[in-house]
């Protein structure tokens, strides 16, 4: 791609036909085809814009050069929800741990079986 004047240099673009405000249909490595400056290439992900260019504006093109996903587009890099700390096939009640009564005043009456504090000695009640 030579540019056709010597003192005001441009390019040919005949063959990128992509312009800038368009949507990137696919993820891939892009060729810039500047309207006043030697090609050059860029990676664009799909879903993104073409970009205009700082120099010449609205006359830029692209052409794909290379179609190449992105990782953030390849499903073994896709983050999900982290795992929940208890999930439900694993919740169960504790069966080592059996529900006393704490207190009448309390009104928990879980255990009817009268639970002795002391075991020996003549300070020995139920709670």
């Amino acid at each position: 791609m030579k540019p056709e004047n010597k003192n005001n240099p441009t390019f040919d673009q005949t063959d990128c036909f992509l312009a800038p405000g368009d949507v990137v249909q696919h993820s891939g490595i892009y060729e810039v085809c500047h309207h006043d400056e030697e090609r050059s290439s860029a990676v664009l992900t799909r879903h993104t814009v073409f970009p205009y260019c700082r120099r010449c504006g609205d006359q830029v093109r692209y052409k794909i050069h290379e179609l190449a996903p992105h990782i953030s587009e390849d499903p073994d890099f896709q983050e999900g929800p982290p795992p929940t700390d208890n999930p439900a096939y694993q919740m169960q009640v504790p069966t080592n741990t059996v529900a006393a009564q704490l207190s009448r005043a309390h009104g928990f009456r879980f255990l009817q079986d009268a639970l002795q504090a002391w075991s020996i000695g003549s300070q020995s009640r139920d709670l």
